[in-house]
């Protein structure tokens, strides 16, 4: 079975990577023909436009999108569902809000299409350690897709949690407790800062990474973070382009979930405040995720 696959960012590129790595056929398309240029080289199929993409899928063509959420996503699955035949899979990728997943179902079932929201986390590291995916949709066509879900995943690393849109709340779920761990881990270093004796920082932290009750791959990021030369000149500004969607899954569901709200207030505060904490997530985030830092 061959996938389709759009969107060659951060994510999309290195999971066509471990696709092809596990001898699946990628058909790749992304919107700079860059991308495609450079995954044709590691064994892709190109294609340069969505016609030219879909002749050379299976019968039963299966599509995954790893684009931006909201329009982009919205204007490719319209622009696929009129070229698509009934029987035929749209697998989204996007960071989402659930009830945008309910509503890709919908559309999709009008066309006989069936849809599946996959919620992925891996970040940059994905294509070594594999990705995690949680996914919701039509429960009979899963067998169809979990192929290709097992090669993306390490062993236990990925699951179907029901229909559509579940994949995409349980992801978000996933993003808020992210949220808060990293909340915690900075304000143990600024703590760790303000004590009246020097306190190497990533001496301490490095030293709870073995065997206390706080070891995490977050706190292992957090020691190599600290440990980067331009540390110092990492700046406080903690990009977070999901916090809206986030804030409007805990709201559907009427959540209590107090950490995420003093997490999310941290990074939209543009004071002076818990400098050296908010210069933490910044550059764990960069670490596992590549997302963009900026310096004092």
């Amino acid at each position: 079975m061959k996938l389709g696959l759009i969107g060659l960012g951060r994510m999309g590129y290195h999971m066509a990577e471990r696709l092809l790595l596990h001898k699946h056929m990628v058909v790749a398309y992304n919107r700079s023909p860059e991308k495609v240029d450079e995954i044709a080289k590691k064994g892709a199929l190109p294609a340069y436009s969505i016609p030219e993409l879909l002749p050379k899928l299976d019968k039963k063509k299966i599509v995954w999108l790893m684009l931006p959420a909201g329009e982009p996503t919205d204007e490719m699955i319209k622009e696929l569902l009129p070229l698509l035949k009934k029987g035929d899979i749209i697998i989204d990728g996007a960071n989402d809000f659930y009830e945008n997943a309910e509503k890709h179902d919908s559309w999709c079932k009008k066309y006989g299409v069936h849809f599946f929201d996959c919620g992925v986390s891996g970040g940059i590291w994905g294509l070594q350690n594999g990705y995690t995916l949680m996914i919701g949709g039509p429960k009979e066509e899963f067998s169809a897709i979990e192929p290709f879900c097992k090669s993306l995943a390490p062993k236990g690393g990925y699951g179907y949690f029901g229909p559509a849109g579940s994949g995409h709340f349980v992801k978000s779920v996933h993003n808020i407790i992210e949220y808060v761990y990293l909340q915690g881990l900075a304000e143990g270093v600024e703590l760790l800062s303000k004590f009246k004796h020097p306190i190497s920082l990533d001496k301490a932290t490095a030293l709870w990474e073995p065997a206390s009750v706080i070891r995490s791959w977050l706190l292992e990021l957090t020691t190599k973070a600290l440990r980067r030369e331009d540390f110092k000149n990492i700046g406080t500004t903690i990009g977070s382009v999901t916090i809206g969607e986030l804030r409007k899954t805990k709201e559907a569901v009427k959540g209590y979930a107090p950490a995420f709200d003093v997490a999310t207030m941290i990074r939209e505060d543009k004071s002076g405040k818990f400098s050296l904490g908010k210069s933490v997530i910044a550059a764990v985030r960069n670490e596992f995720g590549g997302h963009a830092l900026e310096k004092k």
